[in-house]
């Protein structure tokens, strides 16, 4: 009988001391930087930024556990965020290869609506990046001015009005365009960016948010046409994936540590 009692007492204690150290973390924490972490009872969490220096936003939810008294782990509801490719090949009279890439953008109704041409689209042949090695093929706008085009044409110059543009290209590596190829190659993808739409007042410069297509292992040879449908979630871009990621609970703090700025550890506080 004293034997049963100590065992039960024993076991009460551990009950107890655990429950203790059992800290909820459901509520909000945020910290200067304009993170911040919701964390509700049914084990979802929802979490946003605007990074200061970048004037990115970001957002993701999904689901958390506990795994410990101090450690919860995030996996977010997407974890690829890597494009799909639908690729159609034919033949061509051309002698040489033709890649026709056309953007299909699926838009994130919001204040700022993009179009095709907001989108640099960076095509990687046999890893290489295509543009670095044309760089003819700007990705800055063609603008003709009006004297350009009669001297082009054979007319007088136009002393009058020597800025005046008449035509504006987009640049060709913007939305939707073809390259030609002079020797065959094995595999392809792209890398697609948008500059954030947000009115910068002071003067930092913003930066891309970058998605990557799959790659396409596919032999392409001298004659050959590959047309290319690139169907992107403009919303996407903004997704913060979170692929069992340990976040560290101290009390009142949460401790994250952010892979898209070299690991750099944020602070965050329980909003009370």
């Amino acid at each position: 009988m004293k034997y049963s009692y100590i065992v039960l007492v024993c076991a009460l204690n551990i009950l107890l001391n655990s429950c203790s150290h059992s800290i909820s973390i459901n509520g909000i924490y945020r910290d200067k930087y304009s993170h911040e972490f919701i964390f509700f009872p049914d084990s979802t969490f929802v979490y946003k930024s605007m990074l200061r220096d970048t004037y990115v936003n970001r957002y993701s939810d999904g689901k958390w556990i506990r795994i410990d008294k101090n450690t919860i782990v995030l996996k977010s509801r997407i974890t690829n965020n890597i494009i799909p490719l639908q690729v159609e090949k034919m033949t061509t009279k051309d002698s040489r290869i033709q890649i026709c890439e056309n953007l299909v953008i699926i838009q994130n109704r919001s204040r700022y609506e993009y179009e095709n041409k907001d989108f640099l689209v960076t095509p990687y042949i046999e890893e290489n990046n295509y543009l670095d090695l044309h760089p003819e093929l700007s990705d800055e706008p063609l603008q003709i001015t009006n004297n350009d085009l009669r001297i082009s044409i054979g007319l007088e110059p136009d002393t009058t009005n020597l800025s005046k543009m008449v035509m504006t290209n987009p640049p060709i590596k913007r939305g939707s365009y073809c390259i030609y190829l002079d020797k065959p190659f094995n595999s392809l993808y792209f890398k697609i960016e948008k500059r954030p739409k947000t009115i910068i007042k002071t003067g930092i410069s913003p930066t891309y948010y970058t998605l990557q297509t799959e790659k396409l292992d596919i032999p392409v040879y001298l004659g050959e046409l590959i047309k290319v449908n690139i169907c992107l979630n403009d919303s996407l871009f903004s997704y913060k994936i979170f692929d069992n990621t340990k976040l560290k609970i101290r009390g009142n703090k949460l401790v994250f540590k952010d892979t898209e700025k070299n690991n750099k550890v944020n602070k965050l506080y329980l909003k009370k």
